[in-house]
């Protein structure tokens, strides 16, 4: 396995528990808080890949 791999994850799912401890606190409904926390990390998920994409990109701009 990617270290790498295993550290984004990490990092995402931990992003993801703040997201749904803070939506939990303003919400107040366990769905609604549930359903945020999948949102972001699907969109943590696709930002991710641009970002790479974008970087592989510009490390091959000047080849």
């Amino acid at each position: 396995m990617n270290w790498k791999f295993i550290i984004s994850w990490a990092i995402k799912f931990a992003l993801c528990t703040v997201v749904y401890n803070l939506a939990v606190k303003f919400t107040g409904s366990l769905w609604w808080a549930f359903l945020m926390a999948i949102g972001f990390l699907i969109f943590i998920a696709i930002l991710e890949s641009y970002v790479m994409d974008w970087i592989e990109k510009w490390r091959h701009k000047d080849e």
